[in-house]
């Protein structure tokens, strides 16, 4: 009877108890993939610190530029990647460099490391741009 009981389970036919039980395969559970969440999209970013700075030629920019990205709905993206690109010599990042990235902070914001203004004097604008490119904001860092 058990024999009987277990086959009904598995869905086999049930086999009169004076026979050889028959032998029940059971299939393996196909592999489960689960991708990761697609992310979100950026579709805005705001200057909310750093424009419109006045320094002297050759010295440190006194406030970090931070962008923030914020989606469709004007709510915060995290962990978007942000590129921010000086004009140049005129303005650089740590080591000369002219790009440098920064990944979004929960509340959608991403921080530039410091700028150094270079000889030139000058309006000049810093970008800072989504990987796409279709979300940006300039900067302006006056030199004098």
């Amino acid at each position: 009877m058990a024999a009987t009981a277990c086959a009904l389970l598995l869905g086999a036919a049930a086999a009169p108890s004076s026979a050889t039980p028959a032998a029940v395969s059971v299939a393996a559970p196909a592999a489960v993939s689960v991708a990761a969440p697609a992310a979100v999209p950026v579709n805005y970013l705001r200057a909310v610190a750093g424009d419109s700075q006045h320094v002297a030629p050759g010295q440190p920019v006194a406030q970090a530029l931070t962008a923030r990205a914020l989606d469709s709905d004007f709510r915060p993206v995290e962990g978007a990647t942000i590129t921010f690109t000086t004009p140049g010599d005129k303005l650089t990042f740590p080591g000369g460099a002219t790009t440098a990235t920064a990944v979004t902070d929960a509340d959608g914001r991403a921080t530039a490391p410091a700028l150094t203004a270079g000889s030139a004097q000058g309006a000049f604008l810093v970008t800072a741009a989504t990987e796409d490119q279709e979300a940006r904001v300039s900067f302006e860092i006056i030199v004098d």
